[in-house]
């Protein structure tokens, strides 16, 4: 889940790489830019320790230049300089998503009681295709607790085609007559 902070970092980067024609390098530098301040421990507890002035700081985030667009640069500088490093992840999940729906992508998780089989999971992408008007890139998961069915999440939607569903909805047409 990305904060309204996140989400507005993310969002103004965004603009910045559809304006200047550059979405695809810039999501490839954000996403090694996390890999390298975030992957390592020692980077992140460092970058995230108040005890630390901001200009030591900043030098750490220096050893990227030449490495990552100058934008990306300037964006974690800005991090570095209002203590917000820790938005990074959220910023790269933030712009990947708005990348994916610029690209006409969606990612849609499917969750079942079972493991599904190709042939079912071809049928639910191209009918989630067809409804969504977007090419589907699909991640499964399995949930024991489904009593059967499916559920499918994007975007902070769900479609739910589930058993428990069905009984919920059956329970509240008898309640409502």
């Amino acid at each position: 889940m990305t904060s309204s902070l996140g989400r507005n970092y993310a969002r103004a980067i965004f603009e910045l790489a559809t304006e200047t024609g550059s979405l695809d390098l810039i999501e490839s530098d954000l996403r090694a830019a996390r890999d390298v301040l975030f992957a390592d421990l020692d980077a992140r507890a460092f970058l995230a320790n108040r005890l630390i002035a901001r200009p030591t700081k900043k030098r750490l985030v220096t050893a990227l230049q030449g490495k990552v667009d100058e934008r990306v640069l300037f964006l974690l500088f800005l991090l570095v300089q209002r203590s917000r490093t820790r938005l990074l992840g959220e910023i790269t999940e933030e712009f990947e998503r708005r990348a994916r729906l610029a690209r006409g992508v969606r990612a849609v998780k499917i969750i079942s009681a079972f493991p599904l089989d190709e042939a079912e999971l071809a049928r639910m992408s191209a009918s989630l295709s067809s409804r969504y008007g977007a090419r589907i890139e699909m991640t499964t998961e399995v949930r024991h607790s489904l009593i059967g069915g499916v559920v499918a999440e994007s975007e902070g939607q769900e479609i739910e085609f589930t058993i428990e569903g069905q009984l919920r909805t059956l329970a509240s047409g008898i309640q409502g007559k």
